[in-house]
């Protein structure tokens, strides 16, 4: 837990909190004016089980017909557009899905083994899913010495590797809601926009863990969910900004939700284990990709290396 940390973890872990956990929408859906903030504070844990079934309710999310499409030149013409040819910045990024419930709730960290996966690989920056305390992750993996990790809602998390990299912002919104029969939560993406501390070139890090049923885009549909995903991506993203979109996307190749954001951001790699929900997105050069193995959760770890 936090309390067994060094006196002086608040300050090494340097850890910010998103103390909001919902975008502001306007007009009925999904605009640009998204929670973002950069300033230190506490952790924040999750949602209880009753705030989490009660926050759909309040949520305003885009829905099929309710706004005129984000076009896909629209979006490339701001996101994928690319600055003058520089030094290339290879960049590993790595996504890993914890399955917290069982690997830490009932296992207690299994002796650490997804954390020890975690530091044998070494990435730049990493989105975690069903991560409900980073904090404990970071101590248990004795990552907080080189990591600053973000702590999201709806327990995705986003760690990068502070010698290197520094945080120039970030920001989440709701995107989906999971299916009646399958609920579990709202569903969110998360970003960071990092700056690599000598080439000062910018990464803009997004982290989704998608809605449930599997494939099916949550209450409102894939295209919907996508829309929502893409239109954050496009409100708070930079020209010229190198985009990686990481996740569980609780949806596989050739559902409707993939096949949307395919049209706006190529799909660059995609796990195998539960039958490929697992994706990595971005529109920069591929150079690499690994799978790293389980770590005691049921996802895979995957990492790919990015050229900037």
């Amino acid at each position: 837990s936090s309390s067994s940390a060094p006196a002086c973890f608040s300050r090494r872990l340097a850890l910010r909190s998103v103390s909001s956990l919902r975008a502001s929408f306007g007009g009925g859906a999904m605009g640009c004016s998204l929670s973002s903030k950069k300033a230190a504070g506490a952790v924040e844990t999750t949602l209880s089980p009753q705030a989490a079934r009660a926050e759909p309710t309040l949520l305003a999310l885009a829905q099929p017909g309710e706004q005129r499409p984000l076009s896909t030149n629209q979006f490339k013409q701001k996101v994928c557009s690319t600055k003058p040819q520089t030094v290339p910045l290879q960049v590993k990024a790595l996504t890993y899905n914890l399955q917290w419930w069982s690997l830490y709730d009932q296992r207690s960290g299994n002796d650490g083994s997804a954390t020890s996966l975690i530091r044998a690989a070494a990435p730049d920056v990493m989105g975690l899913q069903e991560c409900e305390d980073v904090t404990r992750v970071m101590i248990e993996g004795g990552l907080h010495a080189d990591y600053t990790a973000v702590q999201g809602p709806h327990s995705l998390a986003i760690v990068f590797k502070r010698a290197e990299w520094e945080m120039a912002g970030e920001g989440h919104s709701v995107v989906a809601v999971d299916m009646e029969e399958q609920f579990f939560s709202s569903r969110s993406v998360m970003w960071v926009r990092l700056v690599h501390k000598e080439s000062k070139k910018t990464i803009f890090f997004v982290n989704h863990h998608g809605p449930l049923r599997v494939n099916s885009g949550g209450r409102h549909g894939g295209p919907a969910t996508a829309e929502n995903i893409v239109r954050s991506i496009h409100c708070n993203a930079m020209p010229g900004e190198g985009v990686i979109m990481v996740g569980t996307f609780n949806a596989q190749v050739g559902s409707q939700t993939i096949r949307e954001l395919e049209g706006y951001l190529p799909r660059a790699s995609t796990g195998v284990a539960q039958d490929g929900v697992d994706h990595f997105f971005s529109q920069l050069q591929m150079l690499g990709e690994e799978n790293l193995g389980n770590g005691g959760s049921d996802h895979d770890a995957l990492a790919a290396t990015f050229v900037a």
